[in-house]
């Protein structure tokens, strides 16, 4: 709905820029780090994504149908293995968000099982402010002044291990059994409550060009800002 004057009735991953979807954009940015078997948990218009993925092999629709009333991680937990603690690793991108492919990069290469990425300060507002003494997460907000320190901002690239995300979907799970809904963020909600008992580093690219969008202003700055020089740093590669 904050989009609803720039865009049509589509669900954020599907906004185009230059003729290229969000989510077609990190589709081809994870098939060129590697990663074939892609995910895309849909709700609001899911028939949309499923045209999307008809015409890309090796990626898979998982519907969450509550998407309305549901939070982020009821999300999530539609596309992990519950039980299955000898999975894959998981690489968990947020779909309205544009990124260098060079993000992919430390977090694939970490030796950390259980890792999120974080930016320098972007200016984009409505920011994700994470706390990471000695680079382990400990909590995020998105006022910074309730934060005793600041490692910097998150991207929406996390990667889970397989014992990571049964605890994600532990923490869910106990998160419904308390409040009797749905309602709960996969970052700042079950990710933060995982990373009391188990060490979730954190990466800085001080540097890196990125934006998300939510709204009208972040469409603009990604639009304008952010993709332009996502073009100027392919052309110099």
């Amino acid at each position: 709905m904050r989009l609803r004057s720039v865009v049509d009735a589509r669900p954020k991953g599907l906004i185009e820029i230059d003729g290229e979807t969000l989510v077609g954009r990190s589709v081809r940015n994870l098939r060129d780090a590697g990663i074939d078997e892609v995910t895309i948990v849909a709700g609001y218009c899911a028939d949309q994504y499923e045209r999307f993925a008809a015409r890309r092999p090796g990626v898979r629709i998982v519907l969450n149908e509550r998407f309305a009333t549901a939070g982020s991680m009821a999300s999530l937990a539609r596309a992990l293995d519950p039980g299955d603690e000898a999975a894959c690793d998981v690489l968990v991108l947020e779909s309205d968000i544009v990124y260098e492919p060079r993000a992919l990069t430390p977090i694939l290469a970490s030796s950390s099982p259980d890792a999120t990425l974080l930016s320098g300060p972007t200016g984009a507002g409505d920011e994700v402010w994470v706390c990471a003494p000695e680079g382990r997460l400990e909590t995020m907000s998105k006022r910074a002044a309730d934060l005793p320190s600041i490692a910097g901002e998150f991207v929406g690239i996390t990667r889970l291990s397989a014992p990571g995300a049964q605890l994600m979907l532990r923490a869910f799970a106990e998160f419904v059994a308390a409040s009797g809904h749905e309602r709960m963020d996969y970052e700042t909600g079950a990710l933060v409550a995982v990373g009391v008992t188990r060490a979730i580093a954190t990466l800085l690219v001080p540097d890196l060009v990125w934006g998300e969008i939510d709204d009208e202003r972040h469409f603009a700055r990604v639009s304008r800002v952010v993709w332009p020089r996502l073009q100027v740093l392919r052309d110099a590669r």
